[in-house]
């Protein structure tokens, strides 16, 4: 989907499509230079990074696995609680294996630490972080785990790309601030 056909629920358009996957290219050339000729296994973070997670496995310049997790955080009020709960594990074994963990933002960071501290315990031979997007003022990731982000924005309700806000506008080709005008019609039809 284009953002011309959902305009009047967009802010603004941060990245285009061409932007997003140019930085994605040169993710994916970043992390073939750490692991060379290993097969590293890309855990993506569903559903926001489900798109992200095969667009950087298909520029990867050599062998790729790919698994998947899904997990719920839980907010009151708009902020994080820091309560999260597995919902999809990881059908891989990923011991003595180099693990990216793929995300489509880091907001608060807290999710993210949940997972660091889940796949620490299963004992891969290395652990590193890749997100499309972070968000600085308040992002926040284990010490010590490598990460590479494709893209430093601001706050807002970023969708497109993956993302969502309520289950919608995932297809949007490009990254976008959502109005706050659509986020409350999202949230009230929700």
């Amino acid at each position: 989907m284009e953002a011309s056909h959902v305009a009047d629920d967009l802010e603004s358009v941060l990245l285009t499509e061409d932007q997003i996957l140019a930085r994605v290219g040169a993710l994916a050339g970043e992390l073939h230079d750490r692991y060379g000729s290993r097969t590293p296994v890309l855990v993506g973070v569903l559903g926001g990074a489900a798109t992200f997670t095969v667009d950087l496995a298909r520029a990867y310049p050599g062998q790729v696995e790919i698994g998947w997790m899904a997990v719920k955080s839980y907010s009151t009020r708009n902020r994080a609680s820091g309560s999260v709960r597995l919902l999809k594990d990881l059908d891989l074994d990923i011991a003595g294996r180099d693990v990216v963990l793929v995300d489509g933002v880091i907001d608060t960071g807290l999710t993210m630490s949940w997972l660091i501290t889940n796949l620490t315990r299963r004992g891969p031979a290395s652990l590193a972080v890749c997100a499309l997007l972070r968000k600085p003022e308040t992002a926040h990731v284990e010490a010590g785990t490598p990460t590479l982000v494709g893209f430093d924005v601001g706050e807002g309700l970023i969708v497109g790309y993956g993302l969502d806000h309520e289950g919608r506008y995932r297809n949007l080709r490009c990254a976008a601030v959502l109005s706050p005008t659509a986020s409350r019609r999202g949230a009230a039809a929700g």
